[in-house]
């Protein structure tokens, strides 16, 4: 089978649609099997870029293509996902049809590989690599495996993420992409290829930095999001919601242990992957003190975030500005999250949430019930979530300040050349 860009016709633009644009944007991203906080996010900057002017011409792929790849692909999946001259020319010829004068980079892995930086180059573009997990550095893109933390590739030795099946488990799926990260950290792609790059948080930039990535080259943007679409609501809620991907690091374990020592609340969870089996049959689910309701897109889920009391963010892992706390945000929403790595640079304790430790269901169990039994509480730290939503997360601010980006960008890169 011969696979294609898939390019939605929704968020694609040809030449000439919006004559009045400042930049003229080739947006890269490779989307998940399972729509992810990342997808939503490529999904809100399109069209936040084209409502501030621009003209976005969008290059995809969706990882939803695997499940359906002959044996050929199969076989070349592993070579592709390291190098692909057919990509390097695609993206190449991409730019030079929709007449692109920079491109935003999100996920590369693994169809549309790394090599998409050698095509974009070639076209005399600047680059701009969007950043919100350790894809860079890290074979899973969590700096987290076992069960726990771990920075063992950080410095750039990926026989580790091999050893310890850091992808999926699987010695082979690790060692495809530990090869593919580690051989361009090795040839310096995104050191040489990328004019800047955007994390959403500082945590995320001091990551790169100890992972060589050239401090005075990374801009830190929060998330591209909308908070005009949930209204904010403060009545009282009965449940606290999860939303999220079902994984360990996610913190949702933690959760459901907590959640079997409240007196009488519940907890709704929402979301899938790959441990959503596990979730199902935890006992909290059992006894009724969680309910799992799978994944909910759309006016289904506005509702579940409307009439929630507060919303739960467990992580366990270094996570980056969940879209979740965004949403909660926009939705005056208390959030109570782990006090760890970038997350309380948003979620400010006894301001617009809660933190408590990581791992810890004691303590989560504590901040929970503290909510659910003061409503005063509840409102005032969900009327700090909105003001907070309406500043730090403004779409207004984050259209100033990648367009700054941009400008940045095409400065140095002219400079270069």
């Amino acid at each position: 089978m011969t696979l294609v860009d898939t390019t939605d016709p929704q968020t694609s633009a040809s030449p000439g649609r919006n004559p009045g644009a400042r930049f003229n944007i080739a947006y890269c991203h490779n989307q998940y099997q399972l729509r992810s906080g990342e997808d939503i996010a490529f999904e809100n900057a399109v069209r936040l870029l084209r409502e501030d002017g621009h003209q976005v011409s969008v290059f995809s792929r969706s990882n939803l293509e695997i499940r359906k790849f002959s044996l050929a692909d199969k076989l070349l999946f592993p070579i592709h996902t390291v190098y692909s001259p057919q990509r390097r020319r695609k993206v190449r010829e991409f730019a030079g049809h929709e007449h692109s004068s920079i491109a935003l980079v999100q996920n590369v892995f693994p169809l549309l590989s790394p090599s998409i930086y050698y095509g974009l180059a070639g076209a005399g573009l600047p680059i701009v690599q969007l950043v919100f997990n350790y894809r860079l550095l890290c074979t899973n893109g969590l700096l987290f495996t076992q069960g726990r933390i771990c920075e063992r590739c950080l410095g750039g030795n990926h026989l580790n993420g091999v050893l310890h099946r850091c992808y999926k488990d699987s010695y082979a799926l690790s060692a495809i992409y530990a090869t593919s990260i580690g051989l361009h950290r090795w040839l310096g792609t995104w050191t040489r290829c990328v004019t800047l790059f955007v994390t959403p948080d500082f945590f995320l930039k001091q990551k790169l930095i100890q992972g060589g990535i050239p401090g005075d080259r990374i801009r830190v943007v929060s998330n591209p999001f909308d908070i005009s679409a949930p209204a904010p609501v403060y009545r009282p809620g009965d449940y606290a919601l999860f939303v999220g991907r079902l994984v360990s690091p996610k913190g949702i374990f933690t959760l459901l242990e907590a959640s079997l020592q409240l007196d009488g609340r519940q907890v709704v969870i929402v979301g899938d992957g790959e441990e959503a089996e596990r979730v199902r049959s935890h006992p909290a689910v059992l006894k009724g003190k969680s309910d799992f309701v799978g994944p909910v897109y759309g006016s289904r889920f506005a509702e579940l975030l409307e009439n929630a009391a507060f919303v739960v963010v467990p992580s366990e892992w270094y996570d980056n500005l969940p879209m979740i706390v965004c949403q909660a945000f926009a939705a005056g929403k208390p959030v109570i999250a782990s006090q760890i790595n970038g997350i309380p640079e948003f979620v400010k304790h006894e301001q617009n949430g809660l933190l408590f430790s990581p791992g810890d269901s004691a303590s989560l169990k504590q901040s929970m019930q503290r909510l659910f039994s003061d409503a005063a509480l509840r409102e005032k730290l969900g009327r700090g979530a909105r003001r907070t939503a309406e500043t730090v997360l403004s779409p207004l601010v984050w259209q100033s300040k990648m367009t700054a980006v941009m400008e940045e960008a095409a400065r140095m890169h002219a400079g270069r050349s």
